[in-house]
């Protein structure tokens, strides 16, 4: 196999030579761009080691140029700790992997460009290489699916799982980003030490810091004997900082200094306390937003943002529904299967509350299902706002789908909504079907009108969301706690928003 080795250091192209001919490699080093172009025209190779920055090129342009004229060589991007987000980009870009200067670990090195030079071999063969990571994702319960977003963010994770550097998590919410996180650090050197989530916009601010931090006896009221924190709890593993978006200022600042010094204090104490942590952060909030509204630190943001991972929604992965609807459903009985109709339903849907909604309505139909076969009508109406969903009145069960000549008994449904004395007359059942109901009549108007190029009047976003926040506090008589739960938010995004579209509250 040949390696070809693109750095304008001549001692780094000499130490590649000699390692890599004694493994029986044929090297072949290039200093600039057209010696490069010039071996790529000469030799096909298994694998390239490229500086990320040279005289007259960047290793980008040259990683672009390699795939391009030979698909299957396997590009390593060679690059100091001060450009390591660019090298991540590069992996992003089809790079395999990147290797920080200087070489320390040699036997690293080594086994890199090994496992590099067998998946070029089998890229060239046109064959399909197995999943390096799959092993650890199926150790945590990570269902990765067959997406290929998904596969490719889930592969760049694993890649950088081994490196000890900040890795930023984003989603919306539901889409998995703890178990994201978990995954991380099984594949990391720390697997064998502690993981720690905690979730910045549960608690209190004074809470909050007390749990991060600990808190020496005496340093407020309660505080009866010395506690060790979170940091100090997970030294030498893994802390996943959740929600990291809703950390309030006081605590951005300290959370700062521990990754710029690995160092804290407990709360009341006097003395700092040293750290190893590898801190993962995730948000379900636009942290760019965030910065411009003043509400988050840039430079936390950048001691955070060292690689950022996005995890697709599952509206984003359609394919992986059927996977993951049937491993729900055999984690509670092995003996039920899906019916198709079920299959094209759960596929047809926009899943607003992405993995963790739909675990919930599989574990819902696995409770209601009395047969073999999980069917349309015991997934429960409530999910059902795609543009495909059958319009029906409230007298009929659940996903059995109208007749068109049923549109009279939903101007009928509509008018008994009108009359409050109507609606007092009807059972929790009944109001709920008919809740479902309009939705879906809702979601099927729009859907006709869409096709037929009716622009429908629209609320403002603002109004929108108030009002949205009013019927949850509403339905929960105050409580902002059940109401944040409900809605998918932490509690002090709620209280922000409140605030923001100056909502009253208990």
């Amino acid at each position: 196999m040949q390696i070809l080795i693109i750095d304008d250091e001549r001692d780094v192209c000499t130490f590649f030579r000699r390692l890599l001919t004694r493994k029986g490699y044929q090297v072949v080093t290039a200093a600039n761009e057209p010696e490069a172009l010039a071996a790529l025209e000469a030799g096909r190779f298994s694998v390239a080691l490229v500086d990320l920055k040279l005289p007259d090129t960047d290793g980008i342009t040259l990683l672009e140029i390699i795939k391009t004229r030979q698909p299957s060589c396997e590009v390593i991007i060679m690059t100091g700790y001060s450009t390591v987000k660019t090298a991540v980009t590069a992996m992003q870009l089809g790079a395999y992997e990147y290797l920080e200067k200087p070489f320390d670990d040699i036997d690293q090195i080594e086994l890199m460009i090994e496992r590099a030079a067998g998946a070029g071999l089998v890229r060239g063969r046109g064959l399909a290489a197995a999943d390096e990571w799959a092993e650890v994702a199926q150790g945590v319960g990570f269902r990765v699916g067959v997406s290929p977003p998904m596969k490719r963010m889930v592969s760049l994770a694993y890649k950088v799982a081994g490196k000890d550097i900040s890795v930023l998590i984003q989603g919306k919410t539901g889409t998995g980003k703890e178990v994201l996180a978990r995954f991380i650090h099984a594949a990391s050197a720390r697997a064998g030490q502690p993981f720690i989530p905690v979730n910045c916009g549960a608690l209190p601010e004074n809470l909050l810091e007390s749990e991060l931090f600990g808190h020496e006896k005496g340093a407020f009221t309660g505080a009866n004997q010395t506690r060790r924190g979170i940091f100090e709890l997970a030294n030498n593993g893994t802390l996943l900082l959740d929600e990291i978006g809703d950390a309030t200022p006081q605590i951005q600042v300290k959370l700062l200094r521990v990754l710029e010094t690995g160092e804290f204090m407990r709360v009341g104490g006097e003395r700092p306390i040293k750290t190893d942590v590898r801190v993962i952060a995730a948000t379900n909030v636009d942290l760019e937003q965030a910065i411009r509204e003043k509400t988050f630190r840039e430079d936390l943001f950048y001691r955070l943002n060292v690689v950022r991972l996005e995890i697709p929604s599952l509206a984003e992965r359609h394919e992986d529904i059927p996977l993951l609807a049937e491993h729900f459903v055999q984690q509670l009985n092995r003996d039920l299967r899906l019916a198709p109709g079920t299959v094209r339903l759960l596929q047809g849907y926009s899943w607003p509350g992405n993995i963790r909604e739909l675990a919930n309505v599989m574990r819902r139909a696995v409770v209601i299902c009395n047969g073999d076969t999980i069917l349309p009508e015991h997934l429960g109406g409530t999910f059902l706002a795609g543009p495909s969903a059958p319009v029906r009145s409230a007298a009929q069960p659940a996903l059995r789908s109208a007749e068109p000549e049923s549109f009279h008994a939903g101007g009928d449904l509509v008018e008994q909504c009108r009359s409050c004395e109507c609606l007092d007359r009807l059972g929790a059942d009944e109001l709920t079907g008919m809740l479902t109901s309009l939705r879906q009549a809702q979601s099927n108007l729009l859907a006709v009108m869409r096709r037929k190029k009716i622009v429908p009047p629209l609320h403002a976003l603002k109004d929108s969301e108030a009002e949205t926040i009013k019927e949850a506090l509403s339905q929960y008589d105050g409580n902002i706690t059940e109401a944040a739960k409900a809605l998918g938010i932490a509690r002090n995004t709620l209280y922000r928003k409140m605030k923001e579209l100056e909502l009253p509250g208990r």
